[in-house]
């Protein structure tokens, strides 16, 4: 669904992502996991637009979309959890949850998201849904952002560092999110540097190191790797 193919980033004169290659297939759930600094924000941005590549193709439903505008990358199915959540504090739960809904595009696999759905999924933020963004915990901010990007009706969603802040009860529980929203039919991208939380919920993960991914294998090949998480992810 998802392709990237040699992509190269700079932040100014920066050379961030040095020939980043791989794809996340549909329905499937892909953690990159790597140190901080190692590229993987700036592979969120670049896949949503937010950095422009300087070389390379980035794929998405095979129409190349490395050279459009983030909006309409977004209009092409592409959803977006920012790292630190990024809630807009001058909205109430509900404006923030209605403020980017689009409709789906009729897929029948897909959940077709409104903001009822949303409440079934995180019936907290019904029950404080005229409460400002700002006045929930962190984990039900972590629960608003992922509901305002179900509200595009995404076919594909980017999720960066979705456990950042949080205890490990809440990390536990979007887990069980993540789970759910890869049985609606979504594809995903997780940045996390929390190997438990990327281990349980990905069929493939990847590891990237001075931008570029030096490892990929399975959630069970990673987890018997001791070399491996210890050399890139600082396992000790």
């Amino acid at each position: 669904m998802l392709e990237l193919q040699d992509v190269h980033s700079y932040y100014g004169t920066s050379h961030i992502l040095q020939g980043v290659t791989f794809n996340v297939p549909e329905g499937k759930c892909v953690a990159l996991l790597g140190r901080n600094g190692a590229g993987k924000t700036t592979t969120i941005h670049t896949i949503s637009g937010l950095v422009k590549s300087k070389r390379g193709t980035i794929t998405f439903k095979d129409k190349q979309v490395q050279a459009l505008p983030t909006h309409q990358i977004t209009r092409h199915g592409i959803g977006l959890v920012p790292q630190g959540r990024r809630i807009f504090p001058s909205l109430t739960i509900k404006e923030n949850l209605t403020m980017p809904a689009r409709k789906g595009k009729g897929n029948s696999k897909a959940v077709n998201w409104d903001i009822d759905k949303v409440y079934e999924l995180f019936p907290i933020l019904k029950e404080r849904e005229n409460n400002m963004g700002t006045q929930l915990s962190g984990g039900q901010q972590q629960m608003l952002a992922i509901g305002r990007a179900l509200m595009t009706n995404p076919q594909f969603l980017l999720m960066d560092e979705p456990s950042e802040g949080l205890a490990p009860v809440i990390i536990d529980q979007v887990g069980e999110i993540v789970s759910r929203l890869k049985e609606t039919g979504l594809s995903i991208l997780m940045v996390e540097q929390n190997i438990s939380l990327a281990c349980q919920v990905a069929d493939e993960i990847l590891i990237m190191n001075k931008g570029t991914i030096v490892w990929n294998g399975t959630p069970d090949e990673l987890l018997e790797n001791k070399d491996i998480q210890h050399k890139y992810l600082g396992v000790s």
